[in-house]
């Protein structure tokens, strides 16, 4: 889910992470956060979708509420994970990524990193991840439910709508543009707030 924004956030030059000319990758950093439990990444705040003791779907879900924890928690893990200087440039690129993101608001149940295996797709399990916890926003006493969708995934929001949500607006990428595809750096999508009002559903 989102593989251009963690590229972003997490590729640096080979020689500003490791002296010995050996790079972390995102996957890497990725793998070490959710391990580790802290930060919006870590394996607390996440949910599986389960077949047969296979997991074919994963997603986070968290409040606005739990902003200021998971937020420690990243910054924890980049200056554990990194050398301090390059901790501070992957936390620098995590702000430019922040406003598509935001806000969070402490009514709303947020998803965020969705994601079904490939071949377990149209089955209807991203679906279920979404409407159990729909319904557990419900009991909880949120007002709404809430997601980024990026603008190059209109499979994603065609699911999205077909739950009841709605795009509030969209929200533009202001970092590095200027990244160029035919040398591996994707450019960071734009992507569009889709909110599910639960007052309404």
């Amino acid at each position: 889910s989102g593989p251009e924004a963690f590229d972003y956030m997490c590729h640096l030059p080979v020689d500003a992470q490791n002296p010995t000319g050996e790079a972390k990758t995102a996957l890497d950093f990725l793998r070490f956060t959710f391990a580790d439990g802290r930060g919006f990444q870590g394996y607390r705040n996440h949910w599986v979708a389960e077949r047969n003791g296979k997991v074919l779907g994963v997603g986070a879900f968290y409040t606005g509420k739990d902003e200021g924890r998971l937020t420690l928690g990243f910054v924890q893990q980049a200056v554990t994970f990194y050398p301090f200087m390059t901790a501070v440039r992957v936390i620098y690129r995590a702000l430019h990524l922040a406003p598509l993101l935001k806000p969070l608001y402490k009514n709303m149940l947020y998803v965020a990193n969705l994601g079904v295996h490939p071949q377990a797709q149209s089955q209807g399990i991203g679906r279920a991840l979404l409407n159990h916890h729909i319904a557990q926003a419900k009991v909880q006493g949120l007002r709404s439910f809430g997601l980024d969708v990026a603008v190059t995934n209109p499979r994603a929001e065609v699911l999205y709508a077909g739950l009841g949500l709605k795009v509030t607006n969209t929200k533009f990428f202001k970092g590095d543009k200027n990244r160029n595809p035919q040398h591996g750096r994707v450019p960071v999508p734009d992507c569009k707030r889709m909110v599910l009002e639960l007052s309404a559903a």
